[in-house]
């Protein structure tokens, strides 16, 4: 008895859609269609930009090997110079501070300054654009007299195939 149930379903599955497809198809025709469409906003981030102009003068480091160079030149040039023992060590000392001191200020003239152009951005509101996006058609028709209207993804033309049903009489 269990089996009747099975059976009573699987016969409704199989002659459902026969009893469907035996349905007759009418034209009817179509008197109305109208584009439906959806806006869609899209947000475009921004960001407003200006250019600096910064000015760096001289050189970062600190390399003191032309000062202790002119310090070891003037050092030799005053010891050449010096007549006996004492002058020439006088004269040694001296030559190196002062070839020292002439060579770092001649250094520090010759730093060039430079510049530099800086780009700095910043976020800023965004802008909204809007599109329409078709998202189907409001279709009129009339059938045997009477109007109706539905919603299709497509545009039916003049024409709009239905399936018309029977109905019993009451």
């Amino acid at each position: 008895m269990k089996l009747l149930p099975v059976i009573f379903t699987l016969s409704a599955m199989v002659t459902a859609p026969a009893i469907a497809y035996n349905q007759p198809i009418e034209y009817a025709r179509v008197t109305k269609v109208e584009p439906i469409y959806r806006t869609i906003a899209t947000h475009r981030p921004q960001q407003v930009c200006h250019t600096e102009t910064v000015q760096y003068r001289g050189h970062t480091s600190q390399d003191k090997t032309p000062v202790v160079l002119g310090a070891i030149v003037g050092g030799a040039l005053g010891h050449a110079i010096g007549h006996n023992k004492s002058n020439k060590r006088v004269g040694m000392a001296a030559g190196a501070i002062l070839g020292g001191a002439v060579v770092n200020d001649v250094q520090r003239q010759n730093r060039q300054s430079h510049v530099v152009h800086q780009q700095h951005c910043r976020p800023t509101n965004s802008s909204v654009e809007y599109r329409n996006v078709l998202e189907g058609y409001e279709v009129s028709y009339k059938l045997r007299g009477r109007h109706y209207q539905t919603v299709l993804d497509y545009d039916p033309g003049p024409r709009l195939p239905v399936q018309v049903r029977a109905r019993r009489g009451y």
